[in-house]
């Protein structure tokens, strides 16, 4: 398994992202049907389901010369559906106003953090060349927060966008803001293996299964210190 390591600053875990595995591509071409999405943005997985297939993808920040700014994308269909299901019991506001009363100063934290990792998806020759050549997509990839959501610091107000987009970034970061109000609306099961067959062929579902160590692909703290090697 390939990891690629980014530091987020402060005392916070770095964030980490695997290679996406030969099966993959055919999980996520299945996950993804009926969805309008360029498989060219995936740079790998950032979590997956019991079954070891992916749940959620991350995307480069670039698609050519034109700013992609939502970085981690959801692909499981069952959470899919789950998010589909909490937007329409009105979960948007609910979660906006949970941040509001609970979390507005980790509010703008996470935002931020979301604006230091676009950028360190980018290799530094490429965002030197935007800096100088192109200002403008450097400015807007720098100054969005999560999947470019232009928050709010002085009134503190909160927009979350859509609930798809709150999961896949509290998936893939393993923290967020409204963490309890997303663990209430089980926003973080998984299938327990009823729609297996839209993430690839049983069979290698299945195979996946077997495989030791991919029930949990989080990093204990200890590991993620002696990490030394950080993909910039």
């Amino acid at each position: 398994m390939t990891l690629h390591v980014m530091p987020l600053g402060g005392k916070r875990l770095p964030f980490f992202y695997e290679k996406l595995r030969p099966s993959d591509s055919l999980s996520i071409s299945r996950q993804m049907q009926g969805r309008k999405f360029d498989p060219a943005l995936i740079l790998g997985t950032a979590n997956r389901c019991r079954f070891g297939c992916p749940r959620v993808i991350v995307c480069s920040p670039l698609r050519a010369l034109a700013p992609f700014p939502t970085s981690f994308w959801l692909t499981c269909p069952w959470l899919v559906r789950r998010a589909g299901a909490i937007e329409a019991a009105g979960g948007v506001g609910e979660l906006e106003r949970w941040i509001e009363r609970r979390a507005p100063v980790e509010w703008i934290s996470f935002n931020l953090d979301h604006q230091r990792l676009r950028l360190a998806l980018l290799p530094g020759a490429a965002l030197n060349f935007l800096r100088r050549r192109v200002p403008r997509v450097f400015r807007r990839l720098r100054s969005g927060g999560v999947g470019g959501i232009q928050y709010d610091k002085k009134n503190r107000r909160v927009h979350v966008k859509c609930i798809h987009l709150q999961i896949a970034s509290w998936l893939a970061l393993r923290r967020h803001p409204g963490e309890p109000w997303l663990e209430a609306q089980n926003a973080g099961q998984d299938c327990r293996g009823s729609m297996e067959n839209l993430c690839g062929h049983p069979r290698v579902c299945r195979a996946r299964n077997r495989e030791p160590g991919l029930e949990d692909h989080t990093l204990p703290e200890s590991r993620c210190r002696n990490l030394k090697e950080y993909w910039l």
